[in-house]
């Protein structure tokens, strides 16, 4: 039978890094054109129902939407590609923010999704005779928009932030051929939680984009000091605010530089347990995050910080070169923190909170560690929790102190993380992942 290309489904709405699920109607998409031209309309009509498809690795969450995920999603194909492996895109963003050299290598994957029309067909399942890559979410769940899929073999994917693993999850994950956890984190809470099919592959970085780079004084002679990630209570950027104000007290040449933007503002609302802040951030006429009227809200004047926004991936490097320090008190990363590796790559000096997944981080003197951590999960008592750390103000504000008097230590930091992130290019990691696939098929 001849060849019918990858039957796709199409997915009206963002995959959320940490819970990915689907709200609203789901299309099915098969390449109608080949089907008529190949077997005529009845055909189209009988085939939809039993179409095996061929490609190599199917990515099955949404490549190229502004979070974690489209973001690994759209590294990890064009990374396949430039292998010269075939990789289907179920799932793609509306609009995919590539460069040309990106464009020309996804152009077959890009053009194949392109091709496919709309068939309702919620009942059929979608059989591969090739590799799925299977999105899980928080607690290891199974996004029921996935369901009718699975792949030879059937590769669950992972980086979650709880740790509460409900048995049946355990149970359902032990029969896919692998898990690929994003941190050491991760494989080891799998692998205490008795899984005994699990492989940690942590993403990567572009070193085309993310090196040490030159700094223009955009910020004419400021001490700048970056906060990256999307705003809400696990990325800690309420301890950000609590320690650059205490920072920016003593030296008021200092200027805090944040990249916050959340797809999903309510998200933010989460800062509302915290106790180093006074109020939550709300949202603009235009229903996006207002960060600077929260900074002010909570003490900052105006010409203490500048906050960029929406910052897509390609601009990230210029902003990272002007830094002098960036922040990390994150309480929890089921990955390795993408903001923070592109930091480090870019040899900023980066302060780093010593928990979870930023525990990979932590090489000969790549980072300056934030070592005293309150375990919240035993604090608290929450299961969900185990394995969070709250970062210590006056330590982050200490080493805040280092960074600013001490340049010699800070260019040593900066250097030795820079040249640890230089072997955690993009085509390094996938190529572990290849290897991890290669055992298993």
């Amino acid at each position: 039978m001849p060849h019918l290309g990858l039957a796709l489904v199409r997915v009206l709405s963002f995959v959320e890094w940490e819970h990915p699920k689907i709200d609203g109607p789901h299309y099915h998409f098969i390449p109608r054109n080949l089907v008529l031209r190949h077997f005529g309309k009845q055909a189209l009509k009988d085939h939809a129902m039993s179409e095996t498809v061929s490609a190599p690795i199917v990515i099955g969450w949404q490549v190229g939407v502004p979070s974690g995920w489209g973001t690994y999603g759209l590294n990890l194909a064009v990374q396949l590609c430039t292998k010269g492996i075939d990789v289907g895109l179920p799932f793609l963003a509306q609009t995919l923010n590539v460069t040309s050299e990106q464009n020309a290598l996804l152009k077959p994957a890009l053009g194949a999704h392109r091709d496919y029309q709309a068939l309702s067909n919620e009942e059929t399942g979608r059989q591969l005779s090739s590799t799925f890559l299977r999105a899980l979410g928080d607690g290891l769940d199974f996004p029921p928009f996935l369901d009718p899929w699975s792949g030879q073999p059937d590769v669950g994917v992972v980086f979650f932030e709880s740790a509460a693993i409900p048995p049946e999850n355990v149970t359902r994950a032990a029969g896919l051929d692998a898990i690929i956890a994003g941190s050491s984190w991760n494989a080891e809470v799998l692998e205490s939680a008795g899984l005994t099919n699990v492989f940690n592959c942590p993403q990567g970085i572009d070193p085309t984009l993310f090196y040490p780079g030159q700094k223009t004084n955009r910020f004419g002679d400021r001490f700048t000091v970056f906060s990256g990630g999307k705003l809400e209570y696990r990325k800690g950027q309420d301890l950000v605010v609590a320690a650059f104000k205490r920072f920016h007290e003593r030296h008021p040449e200092a200027l805090l530089v944040t990249a916050w933007h959340n797809p999903w503002p309510e998200a933010a609302q989460s800062l509302s347990v915290s106790p180093h802040v006074e109020t939550v951030p709300g949202t603009d006429a235009a229903g996006n995050l207002d960060v600077a009227a929260w900074l002010q809200a909570e003490g900052l004047t105006a010409d203490s910080f500048v906050d960029l926004g929406r910052l897509a991936n390609g601009e990230t490097p210029s902003v990272l070169w002007e830094m002098d320090v960036a922040l990390f008190p994150n309480r929890c990363e089921g990955g390795t923190n993408l903001v923070a590796m592109e930091a480090m790559a870019c040899g900023v000096p980066c302060i780093v909170s010593r928990n979870t997944g930023h525990l990979d981080l932590f090489g000969d003197n790549t980072c300056f560690g934030i070592d005293l951590q309150i375990p919240l999960g035993e604090v608290t008592g929450r299961k969900d929790l185990e394995g969070w750390g709250e970062s210590s103000i006056e330590e982050l504000v200490q080493k805040m102190e280092i960074a600013f008097t001490d340049s010699e230590q800070s260019r040593t930091v900066a250097a030795n993380g820079s040249r640890f992130m230089a072997e955690w290019s993009w085509s390094a990691q996938v190529d572990r992942l290849i290897e991890v696939i290669g055992k298993v098929s």
